[in-house]
């Protein structure tokens, strides 16, 4: 059994009783109180609380000082990847400046609790609990390069750059947020949760 499957069955529960009330997806502090309670249910300990306060980056910590973030994510094709959204990066002024803050953020994994909308617009209730090393999106270490509007090239949109397992944009539209799409080659684990009408 890989590290983090034990969780599966915890959150499958939790999940089902969402969607016992819910018919929309479970997404941001409802998941990460699903997370919390799991790794709790294995003994694995965290120190999430209900207080919507947690470090940048990190949305709780295990027994064992793991810094857990938990984020959302939308499959791609064939599930070849994910695409996740990151840090608002507006008061952060230059490239460099942004860059600096990514390096220094301080979670050690990604729990994601990822859908596929082709399977949800069909009417299957599947989620996809991702694990991803943090420290693989080395975003500091790679060349961004500035991005244009295609009908007012001087108008710059943000930046991205094309790393060997992961694209990432910053879109200043979207309060310079940072969007990340990761190949399936950087999944430390998936598992499949289906839940039942």
């Amino acid at each position: 059994m890989s590290k983090y499957e034990c969780l599966v069955p915890h959150i499958k529960e939790r999940l089902t009783l969402h969607h016992n009330l819910y018919e929309s997806q479970c997404k941001a502090e409802y998941w990460e109180e699903h997370c919390a309670s799991a790794l709790r249910s294995e003994g694995m300990g965290s120190d999430w609380q209900a207080d919507f306060n947690h470090l940048v980056g990190i949305d709780m910590v295990s027994n064992d000082g793991v810094g857990i973030s938990n984020k959302g994510g939308k499959l791609n094709k064939a599930h070849s990847s994910m695409t996740i959204s990151g840090s608002r990066l507006t008061k952060h002024k230059t490239l460099d400046d942004k860059l600096e803050f990514l390096r220094h953020k301080v979670e050690d994994v990604i729990f994601c609790l990822a859908t596929d909308a082709i399977e949800w617009d069909a009417g299957e209730r599947n989620y996809y609990f991702i694990v991803v090393d943090a420290t693989t999106l080395d975003y500091h270490n790679q060349q961004w390069e500035e991005t244009f509007k295609k009908k007012e090239p001087t108008k710059s949109t943000g930046y991205k750059c094309l790393a060997e397992n992961y694209s990432a944009s910053i879109k200043k539209p979207m309060s310079d947020q940072l969007w990340t799409t990761i190949s399936s080659e950087l999944f430390v684990e998936m598992h499949k949760i289906v839940i039942d009408k």
